[in-house]
């Protein structure tokens, strides 16, 4: 097979800055998988129960504690929600964009849209854009890519669809650009570290296994990254999900990662629409 170079560049910003003498940034991206997260695994649990009772324990159970928490810390965060999702929980994704906090594209079922044909992925984006601006009144801004499925069509789909920015990419510690011949897009990178699956994750069906690790073990995972971003000067951009962190003991250990974070004058709490936002009139600036 000949391997061709891809037609996009990256565009990156040395000596990046934050806002108003900022350090760094933190965004708390909330992955709300709920019901479709085991299907998108295994289409056959479509049909289990306590597979998909798990899953809509984020969205039944943990959502509405999360969201007290965020108002308790008056701290910010992006939600990803799949469009199947908001069809069984609109009132979830209602009281998200009350609550102030950015509701972000992440599919309609959780595909991993790498795997689908360009008109099954444009009418993934579609349909979940659909579903979101119905419940919101705003269509979404932003994306993150259910199992990390990226290509050049799908970063040209996002442009078309005027979409801000993506955030699924784990290159760099600071946002840039993908620039393509049909325009451009801010990339909110993330990283595996900040991914509570890679601690916490585990499926019912059909490996009925998981992992439940100390919590102490992600608080110091993660406090530990938050510093050194800080001191590098990075973004902070997790992939949480409700079901896995909405649990009582984890919640509480978020309170205090969140405190810890918040007690800094020099860190920037913000949606990702706000940094993408940010970025994107820099890059504008300096054009």
């Amino acid at each position: 097979m000949q391997l061709q170079k891809p037609s996009y560049q990256k565009r990156l910003f040395p000596n990046f800055r934050w806002p108003a003498g900022k350090r760094c940034a933190v965004a708390i991206g909330w992955h709300v998988d709920g019901e479709s997260g085991p299907i998108a695994g295994d289409p056959r649990n479509a049909h289990h129960l306590a597979a998909l009772s798990e899953g809509a324990y984020g969205v039944s159970t943990a959502l509405p504690r999360l969201l007290d928490l965020h108002h308790e810390l008056a701290i910010p965060a992006s939600f990803f929600i799949p469009g199947y999702v908001a069809e069984l929980h609109p009132e979830a994704v209602v009281q998200v964009a009350r609550a102030g906090h950015e509701v972000a594209h992440h599919g309609y079922l959780h595909e991993n849209v790498f795997l689908l044909d360009e008109a099954e992925e444009r009418d993934v984006f579609e349909r979940g854009s659909q579903i979101l601006e119905g419940l919101t009144g705003a269509r979404p801004v932003g994306w993150s890519a259910p199992g990390w499925g990226l290509r050049l069509s799908t970063v040209e789909r996002l442009i078309e669809m005027g979409m801000l920015y993506d955030s699924s990419l784990m290159e760099y510690d600071t946002p840039y650009l993908l620039e393509t011949p049909r325009g451009s897009l801010v990339e909110l990178p993330i990283s595996l570290i900040l991914d509570d699956w890679e601690i916490f994750g585990g499926s019912l069906f059909p490996n009925g296994g998981g992992v439940n690790a100390p919590v102490e073990h992600a608080y110091q995972i993660w406090r530990d990254e938050f510093d050194g971003l800080r001191f590098y000067g990075g973004l902070f951009t997790t992939t949480f999900h409700p079901n896995i962190l909405g649990r009582p003991s984890r919640i509480r250990m978020l309170h205090r990662l969140f405190s810890y974070m918040k007690s800094f004058d020099d860190v920037w709490l913000a949606t990702y629409a706000e940094i993408a936002a940010y970025v994107r009139a820099q890059a504008e600036e300096i054009a």
